[in-house]
């Protein structure tokens, strides 16, 4: 099998180059190109590839299956070429609204939404193993009787695996926001507020509640997923409305 130096060279020019090449991120197992033109791919060359285990267009994006080694690959080739990484990437900054519109209505709606949701997790990959990594210890050491779940030991470490899962609502605003490319902050203070105590609180009411004449109806949010994608698609699109009316010296005001 080729070495990942070989094989991080053999991918950029059999997908037209760095020069082809917004932006690349990668996932557990994939690397994700957003390319300029995807006819420049030689998919087949690609596939045929030892050290590649496929090679797909999904939505927007190009993805290059390489396996759990994905991110040696994925060094290299950023350590070789000026490609742009993905989260960082400022490819859509400076379009009017009007054209992002008409990039939306180009794609596949079905296309665009799995885009959209693996664009969000696909960040959260390695905090998502990391804790259930962390649960699995905790399994096994409580099964073998090596630790007490009574034990602060215990306690802290439970506490550690869960930490994401509670707060998921921020984490998924969070990288939500940046693969819609808007203020990931704001994204990560909607997820707050849906787990901020008086609001969650409001569930044990017992009088109907509503928000400006609006039936509203309240949830547990801890752990929950899509109701931030939900309210994050619903954002976006304010944001980039806001930017194109208010003064740049303004744009603090758009948190609120």
């Amino acid at each position: 099998m080729a070495n990942n130096k070989e094989t991080a060279t053999f991918i950029v020019e059999h997908i037209g180059g760095q020069q082809n090449v917004d932006s690349l991120v990668h996932c557990a197992t994939r690397l994700r190109f957003k390319l300029k033109d995807t006819s420049k791919v030689d998919e087949k060359a690609l596939k045929d590839h030892p050290g590649i285990l496929t090679a797909v267009e999904s939505g927007a994006q190009y993805q290059v299956v390489i396996g759990n080694h994905v991110a040696k690959v994925y060094q290299e080739i950023m350590d070789q070429y000026d490609i742009q990484a993905g989260e960082s990437s400022d490819a859509d900054e400076g379009k009017s609204a009007e054209e992002i519109k008409q990039s939306v209505r180009s794609k596949n709606p079905i296309a665009i939404v799995f885009e959209y949701i693996s664009g969000t997790f696909s960040p959260l990959i390695p905090a998502l193993a990391g804790s259930g990594m962390i649960k699995a210890l905790l399994a096994v050491l409580t099964m073998a009787g090596w630790l007490s779940e009574e034990s602060s030991t215990y306690a802290v470490l439970d506490a550690a695996s869960n930490g994401l899962f509670y707060f998921f609502p921020v984490f998924i605003g969070i990288s939500a926001a940046k693969f819609l490319k808007v203020n990931p902050y704001v994204g990560g203070v909607i997820g707050a507020g849906l787990l901020e105590p008086s609001f969650a609180s409001l569930m044990d009411a017992s009088q109907s509640l509503d928000f400006m004449g609006i039936p509203l109806i309240i949830s547990d949010y801890t752990q929950t997923v899509f109701p931030m994608l939900v309210a994050m698609a619903f954002y976006a699109p304010i944001e980039r409305f806001l930017k194109n009316i208010l003064q740049t010296q303004s744009n603090y005001f758009l948190c609120l």
